[in-house]
Parts: structure tokens; C-alpha cells; sequence
């Protein structure tokens, strides 16, 4: 019998935020279908594969059951995605989180690596992409040391990430950086709309995971 090893990535949990409105798409776009699974699917069977432990942030956890994933509620809720971020912090039992939302299918394996490598320096809270059209909040790695801050911003209401994220000590990763592993930048693809799935046809799909 062969021994084959999982490279599982060390001191970091998986996470995947899944409490959003989906006001743009106009239904719940993490069970929409992309390539015969869902969006969320997806998601999960590429952080399954490199986390060892993975957490799904939802405040509605019987529609995902059928993941067979850990779940936790926000702390605060209807308080955007910060508060996922807050409650997973709270909930992990390693140091870090890697955190991506349910809407981005693509998220490359060798930028996840990347990042988290990156968050190895512990003089940061966080490890966050920052494109030359803003930062990338969600597809990033957080440590347990942002939390007391989080939890300081959402008691006063505040629930813009960018607000947040001046207030840490985040370690910025440029695009000129993030080029090296994601050429095609395609690990930012979001799903907001339908017609973004409908672009996702077949042809499109191939084209894009050459």
C-alpha cells in the first residue's frame, strides 16, 4: 500500500463566510450551481484539501449540511462579512485563518500557499492581498491577535472591513507579488450576479481552469 502524505498547511483553519445577503445575485448564490456543484462546493473541497480543519461561518447552518463541516453563528450578527471574520477567530483552535467568501470558485492553491507562508512573520495580524484596485480583505489570512481589535470595531457598529483594516498591523501583499502565482488574477473572480454564472458556461469554464 502506498503512503501518500496530504501537504496539509500548518496552523491555519479554512474558512469560508457564507452569511451574506446575496442581494445583487437574488437568491442565495453559495447553492447556485457552477459545473454541476455548487458555488460553495467548490470552495470547500479546495480548502478540504489543504487544511487539515476547516470552518464554515454561516447563520444559517441547516442549508449546509450537507457539507459535513464545523459551523459557527456570528457573534454579531447581520454586522456584514467582519463579523464572519470575528467569529471565526473566535472559534478556530489554530493561530491563523485563511478567510475566503463563498462566491470565489477560483481561489488558486498556490496563492493560499503563498499567503500563508507569508503569515509566518507574527509582527502582523494579517496577511491581505492588495491589488492595484484595492485590497482583497476576503482572501486573506488573519491571526487569533486580530481579534480583540475586530471585537472593539463591531461593538461600536462599525462593520466596514477597510476601517478595520487600518487599525491592524497587516502585512500588504502587492499585485506585483501575487502575479508570480496567480497570472490571470482569477482567484478574485467573484460571483455577485448571474450573469457572471452565465459567462461561466462550459466553454468559458474550460478556458478559464486551463
Amino acid at each position: 500500500m502506498s503512503d501518500k502524505r496530504v501537504n496539509y498547511i500548518a496552523d491555519v483553519t479554512g474558512v469560508i463566510l457564507a452569511g451574506g445577503q446575496s442581494s445583487r445575485f437574488g437568491k442565495n448564490k453559495a447553492l447556485a450551481m457552477l459545473d454541476g456543484k455548487t458555488l460553495i462546493k467548490h470552495i470547500v473541497e479546495k480548502l478540504s484539501s489543504l487544511f487539515s480543519a476547516c470552518l464554515l461561518v454561516t447563520n444559517t447552518p441547516e442549508l449546509y449540511n450537507f457539507l459535513k463541516l464545523p459551523m459557527s453563528k456570528d457573534i454579531y450578527p447581520s454586522r456584514g462579512p467582519l463579523s464572519g471574520i470575528h467569529s471565526a477567530l473566535n472559534y478556530i483552535d489554530t493561530p491563523k485563518a485563511f478567510i475566503t467568501g463563498c462566491d470565489m470558485p477560483f481561489v488558486n492553491e498556490k496563492l493560499i500557499r503563498y499567503l500563508c507562508s507569508m503569515s509566518e512573520n507574527e509582527q502582523y495580524d494579517a496577511t491581505i492581498p492588495f491589488l492595484e484596485k484595492g485590497p482583497e480583505p476576503l482572501c486573506g489570512v488573519y491571526l487569533k491577535t486580530a481579534f480583540p481589535i475586530i471585537d472593539e470595531y463591531l461593538k461600536k457598529d462599525v462593520r466596514k472591513i477597510s476601517q478595520v483594516i487600518d487599525a491592524l498591523r497587516v502585512q500588504k501583499i502587492l499585485q506585483r507579488d501575487i502575479l508570480s502565482v496567480d497570472p490571470d488574477l482569477l482567484s478574485f473572480y467573484n460571483v455577485n450576479r448571474p450573469g457572471d454564472l452565465e459567462f461561466l458556461s462550459n466553454n468559458n469554464l474550460r478556458k478559464i481552469l486551463e
